[in-house]
């Protein structure tokens, strides 16, 4: 009886409450749309740094060279010794201290999805005369396809072919475009050290950032270690977890184990992660503002409706309306108010979203030249929360002042 009721009132104001339905409906949209293009660019974003660097990194500590510790070494009982030129410089390559205690402790947990060792080493590749640099990542093939989604971003090849027992290289189609070298062609490899290795290219990845394909390259873990003339050297574990939002957390503990570095992947890319959290409060500053308008909206609508229905409601308090059934009424028409208004944004928003994802940008990004939009479900359940939200909490004032009027206040204000 009490929505029949709300609901009549609502449609004997059609104009007021399409406004309000209308200013509802943008704010719900707009919260979909920026909400679904903003969390699409950052899934975009994660997925392309979780391929370098996975939910957690685990790598060898950079030991640098101690002027003073020298200094201690090599003349212990002297205070008057002065460096024309200090030493300075790392003291070696890194490398993991302990990698037998970390294969031990990652196949044992529970929370670890998968990990691979990794050697990544600086080297050139030449082919016909042409050369570049490049980021040699050596990795397990299988161990590396299961903690990232390496395989979609392979355009020729495949990254399974690293296990072939040759040697095999996978680059960057920046890097293939840079030396002119195509899928199943030789080219050599160099690490620095004087000799060349010559490496069949069995894939070509496109990551969609010309950075990233003109400088990254993986080969298979031991390849790579017998090219830099560092056998059984590992330098760093990418580590998958089932969740990935407990990498922070598994990160700080792992911290404590020993003096190996572990970064989680957002602290590894900090500045990506606060850009993003700069994104997350404009976007909230926008839709909770025009929330905030229509809620005002509601409350002023509502406001005028009491005042002008005092008659009826004087008429329903004498039939023994009690104050609780009032102020019920009220509040379904906010109640009502917000879950038209979000509906129609749910639906408006997710329109705006396919009609954005499918305009073509005429440049690339990250492979495609269209929006990267994300239509996951919890953006549609947050919208339509916090449109029915605001229009109830809006409506509650104006319902509490009608639901403490009494017929004799109301009689004595019209006459």
């Amino acid at each position: 009886m009490m929505f029949f009721l709300s609901w009549r009132q609502l449609i004997a104001r059609k104009k007021q409450s399409i406004l309000i339905l209308l200013g509802i409906s943008l704010g719900t949209l707009l919260y979909v749309a920026i909400s679904g293009l903003q969390l699409g660019t950052r899934n975009f974003i994660s997925d392309s740094l979780l391929n370098n660097t996975a939910h957690v990194l685990i790598s060898g500590a950079e030991r640098m060279i101690d002027a003073d510790e020298v200094t201690g070494v090599f003349f212990p009982k002297s205070r008057f010794v002065r460096w024309v030129l200090a030493p300075f410089g790392k003291r070696e390559e890194s490398r993991l201290e302990n990698y037998n205690g970390w294969y031990q402790m990652l196949s044992q947990d529970s929370e670890v999805l998968g990990f691979s060792p990794r050697l990544t080493t600086n080297v050139i590749l030449s082919y016909r005369g042409f050369t570049t640099s490049v980021a040699l990542t050596g990795t397990i093939p299988e161990r590396q396809r299961k903690i990232t989604s390496i395989d979609k971003y392979i355009t020729e090849g495949s990254f399974s072919a690293l296990s072939s027992g040759s040697n095999s290289i996978v680059i960057g189609s920046k890097v293939a475009e840079d030396i002119g070298a195509r899928l199943g062609q030789y080219i050599q490899v160099s690490s620095g050290h004087g000799v060349q290795y010559p490496f069949k290219v069995v894939g070509i990845a496109h990551f969609g950032n010309d950075q990233v394909d003109g400088s990254i390259a993986f080969g298979e873990l031991g390849h790579v270690q017998v090219l830099a003339q560092s056998p059984g050297r590992v330098n760093e574990i990418a580590v998958a977890l089932f969740n990935i939002e407990d990498a922070t957390i598994k990160a700080s503990e792992w911290k404590a184990i020993g003096r190996d570095k572990v970064q989680d992947w957002q602290e590894a890319n900090k500045i990506f992660m606060e850009m993003i959290a700069v994104q997350d409060y404009a976007r909230y500053f926008i839709t909770s503002t025009i929330l905030l308008v229509a809620a005002f909206g509601i409350y002023n609508v509502l406001t005028i409706m009491i005042n002008q229905k005092k008659r009826e409601i004087a008429i329903l308090r004498a039939l023994g309306y009690g104050p609780q059934r009032i102020l019920e009424l009220i509040l379904y028409q906010g109640l009502l108010l917000g879950i038209v208004g979000g509906i129609l944004g749910l639906i408006f928003g997710y329109l705006t979203c396919v009609i954005i994802g499918s305009i073509d940008l005429g440049i690339e990004i990250g492979g495609s030249s269209h929006l990267t939009i994300s239509y996951d479900w919890k953006i549609y359940v947050t919208a339509l929360t916090v449109s029915i939200a605001a229009a109830v909490v809006a409506s509650y004032l104006p319902a509490r002042a009608a639901s403490k009027m009494t017929p004799m206040d109301i009689i004595r204000t019209e006459t």
